[in-house]
């Protein structure tokens, strides 16, 4: 007897790899189609600015200080940083100097005062004209998704100053970028000292510990809490930025002696100290575990040294936690600059590459439909027309296609669409992929549709956070910074309001210092579940117990 499937009058459906190739062939021809109406153009500025400087140099070195002083000084212009701790950072210098009403802050996440005559900036936010800039870490130029702020301001930045702020490493690049330049080397105020391992119970009040992971960090500060109760400040960077904060404050007044970080430190955290200690040299960098590279090791060791408390930083490497493994030596070697460099200098890695990727108005597009092969299209074209370049690469659009993705695909189920404008400025969002989900429900709002409401009035409530665990305080914290970009764009959209999100970032932070002194003083990560020993942070039972269950 004939099967279903081959019935007279039944037409085969095609196999499911067939059906992928059909699409797959039907993408290439319509990104074909989209580079067709591809034009490349480079940002370009009409004018020269009249001086452009270069301030290079380690970390502790005063290039930031002597930069802010000329800002100061000129009184109008932009400092533009990588990260919003460091633009409120800058903030802070700034209005404390001049006064808060000379002094703007504007984020992608807040607005204070944006109409000053002296704004710090995270630098997709920077005014792309203005007095001065002082352009800060400029070597995030070559960073994969997010040079391309970098890279506009190089080439079209209308100032009358400029001052580029960052490693000697990218040396290369600046001079790329601007072939008279003027260089100016910092060195460090102060020498790095290796000091080869430390036991727990040697650290000296001053002392930064740094591992690689949230749960490394929780366990050892459970570790030093045992020997110096109260005393130990914590910083990851799942933390809000007001619990980072207080954290600092802490550490830096000697409310606590010690404290334990990850390679936040690094990246926007001024915490100085007196010994910084590696309890790691392996991290896992989202595909596998590897050794620090020496400029990440370098970055975060420049942190040691208070100028005008010590002579010199002190580094070194944690001994005597069975699990926590760091390589003295890899350490050691990182101190020194071993790269060659131009006009005979030294560093860690040469920067000579800038990232750039579209403005909405090069995909030549009406369309939010084709939004995505058009940005396949740019990448290609844009691939073939720079190989030849020597210092512009194209910047991953990856993150991009997969917000662009996610809203696409909730609109469609919903049957509700976006305007061209409104759908790129949501998939320029500051979203990472984690919260994919959170970004499509902000699009269907948006569209009108009143089924994100009750999921936003929830997400909103700070009542939901008064029993809430870390782990979700921490959640909330992230979620109140998309929610206050979102408000910013479009304020009271899905009842979103700069207010509640704000409040909501506040609660957070607030639960996660109450939690966090909850689980350093009586940890639950990095104890044995069973008989409450030292274990490693990533097992809940000790070897012991896990060879008796």
């Amino acid at each position: 007897m004939p099967g279903r499937r081959d019935r007279p009058g039944r037409t085969k459906r095609p196999s499911r790899s067939a059906r992928h190739e059909r699409r797959a062939d039907a993408v290439r021809r319509s990104v074909r189609r989209a580079e067709r109406g591809i034009e490349i153009r480079l940002p370009r500025r009409r004018d020269e600015p009249e001086t452009v400087v270069a301030h290079l140099g380690p970390t502790n070195s005063g290039k930031t200080h002597d930069a802010l002083r000329f800002l100061a000084e000129q009184g109008r212009g932009v400092y533009a940083g990588p990260l919003r701790m460091l633009a409120q950072e800058a903030h802070r210098r700034l209005a404390g100097e001049l006064g808060a009403e000379r002094v703007g802050l504007v984020t992608g996440e807040e607005r204070v005062n944006e109409h000053a005559p002296i704004l710090c900036c995270t630098v997709e936010m920077a005014p792309s004209a203005g007095e001065v800039l002082v352009l800060d870490e400029v070597q995030w130029a070559d960073d994969e998704e997010r040079g391309s702020a970098w890279t506009r301001l190089l080439l079209a930045g209308e100032y009358r100053h400029v001052l580029l702020l960052g490693a000697l490493d990218a040396l290369p690049l600046v001079e790329r970028a601007f072939p008279h330049v003027d260089v100016k080397l910092f060195e460090r105020k102060l020498p790095l000292e290796f000091v080869g391992e430390r036991q727990l119970r040697g650290l000296t009040p001053g002392t930064v510990v740094v591992a690689f992971s949230r749960k490394a960090v929780l366990a050892l500060a459970g570790e030093v809490n045992r020997l110096r109760p109260g005393r130990v400040a914590v910083l990851y960077g799942a933390m809000p930025l007001a619990s980072r904060r207080e954290e600092i404050d802490r550490f830096l007044s000697g409310a606590a002696e010690v404290c334990v970080a990850t390679d936040v430190l690094g990246h926007g955290v001024n915490l100085p100290c007196e010994t910084l200690l590696f309890a790691e040299t392996t991290k896992f960098d989202g595909q596998e575990r590897r050794d620090l590279l020496p400029w990440e090791l370098a970055q975060i060791a420049g942190r040691a040294g208070r100028f005008g408390l010590v002579e010199r930083g002190h580094v070194g490497v944690l001994a005597g936690i069975p699990w926590a493994t760091a390589e003295p030596g890899l350490v050691q070697s990182a101190l020194e600059p071993h790269v060659p460099l131009p006009g005979g200098h030294r560093g860690y890695r040469v920067v000579d590459e800038a990232r750039i990727r579209p403005r909405l108005a090069d995909l030549g597009i009406d369309d939010p439909r084709d939004l995505d092969a058009a940005l396949a299209a740019w990448h290609r074209v844009a691939t073939r027309e720079w190989v030849h370049e020597s210092w512009l690469a194209v910047e991953s659009l990856q993150p991009i296609r997969a917000r662009l993705a996610a809203v696409q695909e909730r609109l469609a189920e919903r049957r509700r669409r976006l305007s061209l404008t409104e759908t790129w400025m949501l998939v320029n969002a500051p979203v990472d992929e984690e919260h994919l989900e959170l970004l499509a429900t902000l699009a269907l709002a948006l569209a009108g549709d009143p089924a994100p409401r009750p999921l936003l009035a929830f997400l909103l409530d700070t009542g939901r956070l008064r029993d809430a665990r870390l782990e979700e305080a921490e959640e909330a914290g992230r979620t109140a910074g998309i929610l206050r970009w979102f408000a910013l764009q479009y304020p009271g959209v899905g009842g979103v309001t700069i207010e509640r999100a704000a409040a909501l970032e506040q609660a957070a932070a607030e639960r996660v210092v109450q939690r966090l002194r909850v689980e350093v003083s009586d940890p639950t990560i990095g104890r044995c579940r069973s008989c409450g020993r030292t274990c490693a942070p990533w097992f809940p039972l000790c070897d012991r117990c896990f060879r008796r269950a």
